[in-house]
C-alpha cells in the first residue's frame, strides 16, 4: 500500500482550495525522484520533471463548487 505525508496532503488541499476548479472531484498525479539512493528519500511531488517518475494518483472531492476540498484516497499516512 502506498503511503503519503499528512502534511503534504494538507498543503495540497490548501492549494486546491485556492484554485478555481469547477468540478467536485479532482485527481492529482504524484511523482517520485528517479534516484532513490537517499535514505527515506521517497519525497513525493505533484510536479513532473525529467528527474521524476510517476508514482500514483490521489483523489480529492467536495460537495459542491463552493465548498472546500477533502482528501479521499485510502492511503497510509506518515509524519
Amino acid at each position: 500500500m502506498h503511503s503519503i505525508s499528512l502534511r503534504f496532503t494538507q498543503e495540497l488541499t490548501q492549494r486546491l482550495n485556492q484554485m478555481s476548479i469547477r468540478s467536485t472531484r479532482y485527481k492529482v498525479a504524484l511523482h517520485k525522484p528517479l534516484n532513490q539512493d537517499q535514505p527515506q528519500g521517497h519525497k513525493l511531488t505533484e510536479i513532473q520533471s525529467e528527474n521524476t517518475v510517476f508514482a500514483f494518483n490521489i483523489m480529492f472531492e467536495r460537495n459542491n463548487p463552493e465548498s472546500g476540498w477533502r482528501f479521499v484516497t485510502p492511503l497510509k499516512f506518515t509524519d
